[in-house]
């Protein structure tokens, strides 16, 4: 668990007009005018006069380490639009000074992968699972990110290996032995990394998969993995997101279109939407506008095609599984020459 960050102290001249002027006007070429025009009101305060504007100040205003400027300038947005979920949720993590680091709230773990599209997408998966073990009938079988289970456990109904599970959150991994020794399937388990995993591991296995987790690798420690994984088994099945690269996060197209995405995804959970958005969905999306390194490195599905050609797989199978709030979620099947 991530330890939660001290609150930062507000420097000089780290107001809403000084940010403005320090951040989002010297970089107005990569926005389009309705990211930059201001106007004075009481006091000589300066209030963005759309919420786009106001979104964009406050998401640089927090990146760049003054979550007193973010949560001003998430009011005005507030201000603005009354029934934009993510300005008041933006609002709401700011008011403190922070936001809580992902994986910070188990609680807000559990709900959001349990709730809205994702019951929709994980049934997908799992039944896509399912009939890969029918059609192929592995005897061992290893799942890579495995978190509690979600994915793997209701795949496991027909046909039952034996099972590798690697996971570095030791609550959740816990919660997918307990259940596989529930159901009697034999299973090993291992508390760690893929990284600190494939460093040591020397086993071979049938199938390897894994399901919305390697996202979370930087692309040097991706190609290990991948490479590591070529070497130890006929068949690899990778089930992630299509996330088209982008030059910049705060390019005004993909900028806006994330900021539709995120309302949309945060209006899919009901009494735990303050729970999920807060303690989830912001701090993973607010990663990717940070100075710090990311919770996740997503790529396009064709990266992910490429980076599996680089590592040594021969024959590549890719198909749509799902559409999500974020991105559509595809299943990439790999074999090397033998598979």
């Amino acid at each position: 668990m991530a330890a939660a960050r001290a609150r930062p102290r507000r420097a000089p001249g780290s107001g809403l007009p000084a940010v403005l002027a320090r951040t989002v006007l010297p970089r107005r070429s990569h926005l389009n005018k309705e990211h930059v025009l201001i106007h004075q009101i009481h006091h000589g305060e300066r209030i963005l006069n759309d919420v786009e504007s106001a979104l964009c100040t406050a998401i640089r205003a927090y990146s760049s380490g003054d979550p007193v400027t973010a949560h001003r300038a998430a009011e005005q947005a507030r201000a603005l639009d009354p029934n934009s979920e993510l300005a008041r949720l933006l609002s709401v993590i700011t008011a403190d000074g922070d936001a809580a680091s992902v994986y910070d709230s188990p609680a807000a773990f559990r709900a959001f992968i349990r709730g809205g599209g994702n019951i929709g997408l994980y049934e997908a998966t799992s039944a896509a699972l399912r009939e890969l073990y029918r059609r192929h009938r592995p005897q061992r079988l290893l799942d890579i990110g495995t978190g509690d289970g979600l994915a793997l456990l209701p795949a496991l109904t027909e046909h039952l290996p034996t099972v590798g599970v690697v996971e570095p959150s030791t609550a959740l991994l816990a919660e997918t032995t307990a259940e596989l020794t529930r159901r009697g399937i034999p299973h090993l388990a291992w508390p760690c990394t893929a990284q600190d995993f494939t460093a040591t591991h020397t086993q071979s296995w049938d199938l390897v998969q894994s399901t919305f987790a390697l996202q979370s690798l930087p692309e040097a420690d991706k190609i290990r993995v991948l490479r590591w994984i070529a070497a130890h088994t006929d068949r690899f099945v990778l089930v992630e997101f299509d996330v088209p690269e982008v030059a910049s996060v705060w390019e005004p197209a993909w900028f806006r279109d994330c900021l539709a995405r995120l309302e949309r995804g945060l209006r899919e959970y009901g009494d735990d939407r303050d729970l999920v958005g807060a303690g989830f969905i912001l701090p993973v999306i607010l990663g990717k506008f940070g100075t710090a390194a990311p919770t996740n490195y997503e790529l396009a599905i064709d990266d992910w095609e490429a980076l599996l050609r680089e590592a040594g797989f021969a024959g590549i199978t890719t198909r749509w599984l799902a559409e999500y709030w974020w991105r559509p979620a595809f299943l990439v099947e790999a074999v090397t020459g033998a598979g």
